[in-house]
């Protein structure tokens, strides 16, 4: 539905022109998962948006036509697969085929696409062990010894093609050049960003972590209009300041880091597109100001705000039960009238379990105040005596339920994909929070506090 909607909002932007706006084709099969739609993306505002959808048949072929708004970079993929960059012009016909080594040109192609599909054919394996294996089930990165090989491979095929006279077509080869540049730093930072905690005091990287300059790279003017844009910037970032805890929220000051405010624009637009909740967007949407993404973002806002509508503080919670030690139900609805602080967890989390003693103790610490406290573990029926058994070791006391469902009820509700969590409701049964710090913070027990005084 989203996709449709974001589709739908850029061709009714892009009817001023439609009629006379050079067209492309593009057609094809995918002999990989005939079960989704290809989509096409433009680059706007530094960001790849929808702009065209086409659905796969039965065979796997697909048809799709669409005026372009501008010449340059532009993406072909399925919503949740793997992005292929192409350059458009318009007044042409592409075509190709995706297979498992992925995409592949057929019959006659410009120059500039056949120059690009030698270079992302080249970058396939650094790409993919840089960071695309984290998209895909099963995927996996692989050894320094292994990524060095394949970095000074891709380093000696961009010195081969020469991108600055690639083609005759000067924009394209500025382009080409500045994502090649862009494409190795970002790749050699994001295998060490993944995987340098793992290395041993003998693993020796490529030479070119010592040459390269990410803060030319990774800063150019021509940044936002590259595949990737905001992965680069999100990597950068972390290049300057690292992971630490106490700046792990800090995404305004992080983005100082970045020389060029549409850069700061783009990079935590792209921290937003990740938020779950929307508490995390409205901290902050409040930290920056409601003006600073400006107009070009707006439509890109309002669609993330409707996504995380669910979760918006001061809005009804979707009641919930569950069965108690004793085998009788109980319900969110029971307890209202006093601030109810949840934790959930399952049985199988040591991170939950490690939890459990801070949380007592802000029950006591709380004890008198209109606060209910809930127990809820999440899990399968063949997990209850184990549900029990924990109770018991951990001397848990007070409103205990078991939640038979990950899939439904609940877990669906709350979007529960991950434990421990922690929520906050009023005393009328409005959401506080769905995201609530852990209890070994003091900002919880602030919470609640500052709940219990409206």
């Amino acid at each position: 539905m989203i996709m449709k909607q974001l589709i739908t909002c850029l061709l009714a932007c892009m009817g001023l022109f439609a009629c006379t706006a050079p067209s492309v084709t593009i057609e094809g099969k995918n002999e990989i998962n005939r079960q989704e739609e290809f989509h096409l993306y433009c680059s706007q505002a530094g960001s790849f948006i929808p702009i065209a959808s086409a659905p796969i048949d039965s065979n796997g072929c697909f048809h799709l036509s669409v005026p372009l708004p501008q010449e340059g970079f532009y993406l072909l993929g399925t919503e949740r697969g793997v992005m292929h960059p192409l350059y458009l012009k318009g007044n042409e016909t592409i075509r190709l085929r995706f297979q498992t080594k992925g995409m592949v040109l057929e019959g006659e192609q410009t120059p500039e696409n056949q120059v690009l599909s030698q270079w992302e054919q080249a970058a396939t394996l650094v790409r993919e062990h840089a960071f695309l294996y984290e998209r895909f089930g099963g995927g996996y990165s692989t050894d320094p010894a292994t990524f060095t090989r394949e970095l000074e491979d891709l380093l000696r095929v961009r010195q081969q093609l020469k991108p600055e006279k690639a083609t005759d077509n000067a924009t394209f080869n500025s382009l080409l050049k500045a994502k090649m540049e862009a494409d190795v730093d970002f790749y050699a930072l994001a295998y060490l960003q993944r995987n340098a905690g793992n290395f041993s005091d003998t693993v020796r990287l490529s030479n070119y972590y010592q040459e390269m300059q990410p803060e030319n790279t990774l800063q150019q003017t021509a940044l936002l209009q590259l595949p990737y844009a905001g992965e680069m910037l999100r990597t950068y970032v972390w290049h300057k300041y690292g992971d630490p805890v106490e700046l792990r929220e800090a995404f305004k000051y992080k983005s100082t880091c970045l020389s060029d405010f549409k850069f700061q624009q783009h990079y935590l637009y792209n921290e937003i597109t990740r938020f779950r909740y929307y508490e995390q967007y409205q901290q902050l949407i409040d930290s920056v100001g409601k003006t600073f993404f400006g107009k070009s973002y707006q439509n890109g806002l309002e669609l993330i705000e409707k996504q995380l509508a669910w979760s918006k503080p001061g809005i009804p919670a979707v009641d919930f039960k569950g069965m108690q030690p004793d085998s009788s139900s109980l319900a969110l609805s029971e307890l209202l009238g006093k601030v109810i602080v949840v934790d959930v967890w399952a049985t199988w989390c040591s991170p939950c379990r490690r939890m459990m003693p801070y949380f007592k103790q802000l029950e006591k610490e709380l004890e008198g105040e209109e606060v209910e406290f809930l127990s809820v573990c999440i899990g399968t029926s063949i997990e209850w005596d184990s549900w029990k058994e924990i109770i018991a070791t951990e001397e848990l006391a007070g409103h205990l339920i078991f939640i038979n469902s990950w899939t439904k009820g609940f877990a669906k509700e709350y979007r529960i994909v991950g434990v421990p969590r922690f929520l906050i409701f009023d005393r009328k049964g409005y959401i506080v929070s769905v995201n609530a710090p852990a209890p070994n913070k003091l900002a919880l027990k602030e919470l609640i506090l500052k709940t219990l005084k409206k």
